[in-house]
């Protein structure tokens, strides 16, 4: 999905708050989920200066650049231990790896791939993890400002409702 390149002018903060228990895989308590919640709501009113707050003069930046990405941001920040972020999709699969303690996934096939593309490369890790943890699956999410991938790990069954709850809040997110 595209983003808007206006931030949203109102974000229901009930599906800000399941938006967030979901990318989490229901890990967070409802403490933890309101605070990130409640930044996230004073960034509608307050882009700028929330960041700046939160996480200091460099992150206020995003509020100029990117104006429509700021909950994606605060979001990603926030959680961020749920997120693979890299340059290279080996290094990017290793992290999917480390994610997991048993089963094992397979380590990446540099020497054994026929990725022709991204998404060859995307499919196939699907496919690992439809093997080893069928319950989980990759979406890309907001706007890495410092690399070329950023995903997180979500549970599968969960996918269509992240997905459209992105879509009401206008986050750029999509199966990778």
């Amino acid at each position: 999905m595209e983003p808007n390149p206006e931030p949203p002018c109102t974000v229901d903060a009930g599906r800000l708050t399941q938006l967030i228990s979901l990318l989490s895989c229901g890990d967070l308590d409802e403490h933890e989920i309101a605070r990130i919640t409640d930044i996230c709501l004073q960034a509608v009113s307050e882009p700028a200066q929330t960041l700046q707050t939160h996480y200091g003069a460099e992150a206020a930046r995003v509020a100029q650049y990117d104006p429509a990405g700021v909950l994606a941001f605060i979001i990603f920040i926030e959680l961020e231990d749920y997120f693979a972020v890299s340059d290279t999709v080996d290094e990017l699969y290793e992290q999917v790896i480390d994610a997991f303690e048993q089963p094992l996934l397979p380590d990446y096939p540099y020497d054994d791939n026929n990725f022709q593309t991204i998404a060859d490369f995307f499919r196939w890790v699907d496919q690992q993890l439809l093997i080893h943890h069928p319950k989980y699956c990759l979406i890309n999410f907001g706007e890495s400002y410092t690399h070329d991938f950023q995903v997180v790990l979500v549970h599968r069954s969960t996918t269509q409702e992240i997905l459209s709850l992105c879509g009401q809040m206008q986050l750029k997110a999509e199966l990778s």
